[in-house]
């Protein structure tokens, strides 16, 4: 069956649609097959959100994330070609669209925002890295950062504590940072003050050095020493997590 090129988008759009609601079967070159399509259409969006919300699952339970997958399949006009980042539109549709245990699980958004950002950091393009050394001189030495980090305000401890045992009380203000190992490219998460976050993004956002920490945490603490200590812990954490790689000496 040869097709003139506005059939054929017609045919692509109504088989699109077709996939998506199971609805107004269009005719196909092999009719019989036609079926199978939605199958395994559905089989690939179903496996890439079980595989990148695997607590979110388990959390609301196996018959309710089918039904939400689903859903979300059958009302959601994807917009991205590359399947691995279908999981954060889903993160949107979740956040404007009525789902029945919303309520039940307010925190539920998040948990899906923390997921996807594992895969987003995994997956994300290597980002340029300016040379360093393992070791400082002195206080003015520029603190080079990872960049390829992303931190997530949170109202719900998502990160820290096991998913069911969340409640109502533990609503507060909460900081992860999501970054990728520089050297092992593995993802890993960090719980982080206000402080930190601010100090990190100071860090990657302009040339630091470490008198300018200190003059930024000093709006925290008016003691020069325990400032100075402060400073001192954060940057060893900070290398340890690898949230700063090195440093460039003045």
């Amino acid at each position: 069956m040869q097709l003139i090129p506005n059939k054929t988008f017609a045919l692509q759009t109504d088989l699109g649609l077709y996939c998506r609601t199971g609805r107004d079967q269009p005719e196909t070159s092999i009719q019989e097959h036609t079926f199978h399509y939605r199958r395994l259409v559905y089989n690939i969006i179903k496996d890439t959100m079980k595989t990148a919300f695997p607590i979110a699952r388990k959390l609301i339970g196996k018959k309710r994330w089918k039904k939400s997958v689903a859903y979300f399949f059958e009302n959601h006009k994807c917009e991205t070609p590359q399947i691995w980042k279908l999981p954060s539109e889903f993160c949107e549709f979740y956040e404007k669209n009525p789902f029945p245990f919303k309520k039940e699980f307010p925190f539920l958004k998040e948990l899906l925002q923390y997921e996807w950002l594992e895969i987003d950091v995994f997956m994300m393009e290597d980002l340029p890295v300016e040379k360093f050394k393992t070791t400082r001189l002195s206080k003015k030495d520029i603190l080079i950062p990872n960049p390829e980090i992303r931190i997530l305000p949170l109202q719900y401890p998502v990160h820290i504590k096991k998913i069911k045992r969340i409640t109502q009380e533990d609503k507060e203000q909460y900081f992860v940072s999501i970054h990728r190992d520089y050297y092992t490219k593995q993802v890993k998460f960090n719980d982080l003050s206000f402080a930190l976050v601010e100090m990190l993004i100071r860090i990657n956002e302009e040339e630091t050095s470490i008198f300018d920490l200190e003059n930024l945490f000093s709006k925290y603490e008016n003691d020069t020493g325990k400032t100075e200590k402060v400073i001192d812990t954060f940057i060893d954490f900070a290398l340890r997590n690898n949230l700063i790689l090195g440093f460039k000496n003045n």
